[in-house]
């Protein structure tokens, strides 16, 4: 029955017509201030032990619509296959909702958003999921620089609120610098520094670095690949992931 309602949804979403009028100049759904209606299917894979055959694979559909020049709201639903020597399980995962608040740079050099998340726990096997409710509050700053590149930086706190008390409380944040390159012929390149910090087990730390490399297929498509690795660090949530992604963009 859930499954149903987040298909037909989607589906309404599409079809509903856009309120916002977003000029098109060469958007990429890249840059953190971009604010443009999306539809985008994003298959990806993670490998938590290689050595030891446990992996997570995952398709996700990802919808985020324009409310004004300001403001958007999206939701991702995750199809997930969780595969280990011991067990392996398919099904939905958490389902994420998100509220944005964007402030481009226009002709300034300077732009910011906040974000609120909300993961609900709609997973349908323990290892698909977290098992709670949390709420996941961002914040980010970008620098337009010379020659089409930027560069953001923010912070990310994820935050159990209720849920299964058997399962461990979600408590931790993360750090993200982006830089990017924007070409005129129609491609991107950047990358994304990731560092977690684990508040709730002592203070462990993950350094993950992630390169994406994407280009527009035409004007209202585009098409990217990312691999990202743990790096450093005496927290391990995985050892490397790749994934690639659709979008359709100007809905």
């Amino acid at each position: 029955m859930l499954r149903k309602c987040l298909t037909l949804g989607i589906l309404l979403w599409i079809c509903t017509p856009s309120n916002a009028q977003i000029q098109r100049s060469y958007h990429y759904g890249v840059v953190p201030t971009e604010n443009i209606t999306t539809f985008e299917v994003n298959p990806s894979t993670t490998a938590i032990d290689d050595s030891g055959g446990i992996s997570f694979t995952q398709l996700t559909l990802k919808a985020y619509r324009v409310i004004d020049e300001r403001f958007n709201w999206g939701i991702e639903v995750p199809v997930s296959r969780y595969e280990s020597p011991e067990k392996s399980v398919n099904g939905l995962g958490d389902v994420l909702a998100s509220f944005s608040w964007l402030i481009p740079e226009g002709d300034k050099t300077l732009g910011y958003g906040f974000k609120m998340e909300l993961f609900l726990p709609t997973a349908t096997d323990k290892r698909l999921g977290m098992g709670k409710l949390q709420l996941s509050p961002s914040a980010f700053i970008l620098f337009s620089l010379p020659k089409n590149l930027y560069a953001a930086f923010g912070y990310k706190h994820y935050q159990s609120v209720v849920g299964d008390h058997a399962r461990d409380d979600v408590n931790y944040g993360r750090l993200r610098a982006n830089i990017g390159y924007m070409s005129p012929a129609q491609w991107w390149v950047l990358t994304n520094l990731y560092y977690y910090i684990d508040y709730e087990h002592g203070g462990q730390a993950e350094f993950i670095p992630e390169l994406e490399i994407g280009t527009l297929v035409n004007d209202g498509t585009a098409f990217y690949i990312n691999g990202s690795t743990h790096a450093a660090g005496n927290w391990r949530t995985k050892d490397w992931s790749l994934g690639v992604g659709f979008k359709l963009l100007y809905l």
